[in-house]
């Protein structure tokens, strides 16, 4: 699947590819992930993203690639508009510490359709940056869809949007593939895919314990 067929996820049942990695002629590459969460909603996972702060919860995420947490911009737990800023390590400590700002969207607006706004679960979307440049190298949606068992997470990163951000000059064409060549490879869509695989298993373990001993809501 590439960004521009991301409504595809709004259809009934699956896609020919649910957990595993693309890429494209062009450079780009997506990442999908699939995850059940029995006795979660999705309201569950929106919660969770409006209630994650430091780094002792983060690492209740995943404990051992989840290293440091912070966030700006994110008031009364609203995290729509929000950067969450963080320091991880993608599918094992053997690989180098990634430092990552990701922008969250609105999700209707950033992915071009009112239905993800609109559908019975939630789509949590975002911008995958750098942290300590002004760069952007793709795009994200955490689809969760409410099923009779609890709900389940279709993640797709969608890798190779190289874009600059925060007032910095703008990319051309030529600038923007070559970084995308250089940085977009495939050891990072493979380290993505099993870091994705593990943190959202870990968060379909704790979640719905957790969520209810916060926020008092026993209802499913």
């Amino acid at each position: 699947m590439r960004f521009e067929n991301v409504s595809d996820l709004l259809r009934p049942g699956y896609l020919p590819l649910e957990s595993g990695t693309e890429v494209y002629p062009d450079g780009f590459r997506t990442v999908t992930a699939l995850t059940r969460m029995p006795q979660c909603r999705a309201k569950m996972v929106h919660w969770w993203f409006g209630w994650l702060g430091g780094t002792d919860q983060y690492k209740l995420w995943h404990p051992t690639d989840h290293v440091f947490s912070d966030w700006e911009g994110r008031e009364n737990g609203v995290y729509i508009g929000a950067s969450h800023l963080v320091h991880e390590y993608l599918g094992g400590t053997d690989g180098p510490v990634f430092k990552l700002k990701i922008q969250f969207q609105q999700p209707g607006t950033f992915l071009g359709n009112p239905e993800f706004d609109q559908f019975d679960g939630v789509a949590v979307a975002a911008r995958i940056g750098a942290l300590e440049k002004p760069l952007n190298l793709g795009r994200m949606v955490h689809f969760v869809r409410n099923t009779p068992w609890g709900c389940e997470m279709r993640s797709r990163f969608f890798l190779g949007f190289v874009e600059a951000r925060d007032g910095a000059p703008p990319l051309d064409d030529a600038q923007a593939a070559t970084l995308r060549q250089e940085l977009v490879t495939e050891e990072l869509a493979r380290r993505l895919h099993q870091h994705a695989t593990e943190e959202m298993g870990y968060l379909a373990d704790i979640l719905p314990v957790l969520y209810r001993q916060v926020t008092g809501d026993i209802s499913l």
